[in-house]
């Protein structure tokens, strides 16, 4: 008996033909850390959505299993088992229809947002226009920052000073939360290094107490700050909202604010004054409603990374396109990649993303580059 996607008639004319999900290791440069694991290769999945013409849409899942739980394998298992067979046969446009079979599976966030952007990518495509024209936006260069490899005090100054001249990055990340006399010290130093004019955020991936929070905010305040990202546990609402009412370098929500559910949370609460949008885990469909909760709220939203490489940036780019913000963007992560597995190259020029032209998100498998990297 067919399901309920299968069996529906398309008013597009266009339906899902299939829905394929592809492993991938890609080396990369070095190895990228963060405060609760590090990834050595790009275990990514690739996600293609296939329309009934044969236009094919692309977008990445990155596993992260301390994060979500996710790993390539359960990726895998649960686009190929379950969600490929119910969305086969699906009209192309029917987006809400897609995340009704979503959300009859709990959590599973970045193989739901692999799909999601994929079948925009194949809608755009079909129409000739780009993702960032379908979301309500146009392509445009896109301010970047640069997060630091987490190393020596020297060795992250050495890193700065280098991208800086070859990128022209005027923006930059730093995991801080280990060591408060290290972040302190390292961050004087970046400081000095870049001049006033460069932003300079944190992300303390919830390292810090509420003390430790409140007596390292005159230091943040003095070295201009822009934001700090997850200071503290992330369900110590009393503690996050006791600390933003104290210090004037506002708090900004990534791991607290996974679902609109999450982030209508936290902007009730009164705690954070600015959120990361990370597509990889929101896709463009709830990506759009949380950008809609930040400006009921009057909070300003940037778009953040999973470590995304080419595919994953490009993509969420193209979100990025269709809203303002005082903060540059995440998407410089895929300069650690040795190489990826589409067709063309997004560009950092002058601090700013150049995406690629063309319809969708511009990008194609490069079917050779695929055969080499696949693992299955």
């Amino acid at each position: 008996m067919k399901g309920k996607a299968q069996g529906a008639k398309s008013k597009s004319g266009l339906v899902i033909r299939s829905v394929e999900a592809i492993p991938v290791a890609v080396p990369l440069l070095h190895p990228i850390k963060w405060a609760r694991g590090q990834i050595d290769t790009i275990d990514n999945v690739i996600v293609t959505v296939t329309l009934s013409d044969g236009t094919q849409g692309i977008a990445d899942a990155p596993p992260r299993p301390t994060i979500y739980g996710e790993t390539q394998q359960s990726i895998l298992a649960i686009i190929r088992d379950h969600f490929a067979p119910k969305l086969k046969g699906l009209d192309a446009f029917d987006v809400g229809g897609m995340w009704a079979v979503f959300d009859a599976i709990a959590w599973n966030p970045s193989a739901k947002s692999a799909i999601d952007m994929a079948l925009y990518d194949a809608q755009a495509k079909a129409l000739g226009i780009s993702c960032a024209q379908l979301l309500g936006g146009t392509v445009k260069p896109l301010p970047v920052n640069r997060r630091l490899m987490i190393g020596a005090d020297k060795e992250m100054l050495a890193e700065a000073e280098d991208t800086a001249a070859r990128y022209g990055f005027k923006a930059w990340k730093i995991k801080c939360g280990m060591d408060r006399v290290r972040d302190v010290r390292l961050l004087r130093a970046l400081r000095k290094l870049l001049g006033d004019d460069h932003e300079i955020t944190i992300d303390c991936n919830q390292g810090y107490s509420s003390q430790d929070l409140l007596e390292q905010a005159p230091y943040f305040e003095e070295l201009n700050i822009a934001l700090v990202e997850e200071p503290i546990p992330m369900r110590d609402g009393a503690g996050k909202r006791f600390c933003a009412e104290r210090m004037r370098v506002p708090i900004s929500g990534d791991d607290s604010c996974m679902t609109p559910d999450d982030v209508l949370h936290e902007l009730k609460l009164g705690a954070i004054r600015a959120l990361v949008i990370k597509c990889a885990r929101t896709g463009y469909t709830q990506s759009r409603q949380i950008l809609a909760l930040a400006k009921s709220f009057y909070t300003p939203a940037h778009n953040g990374t999973q470590a995304d490489m080419q595919i994953g940036c490009v993509a969420a780019a193209h979100f990025a396109c269709t809203y303002t913000t005082p903060h540059a963007h995440e998407f410089s992560s895929f300069i650690d990649a040795r190489d990826h597995v589409a067709d063309r190259d997004p560009v950092i020029k002058g601090g700013c993303l150049i995406l690629p032209e063309g319809p969708g998100i511009g990008m194609n498998l490069d079917p050779r580059k695929l055969k080499k990297y696949r693992v299955d």
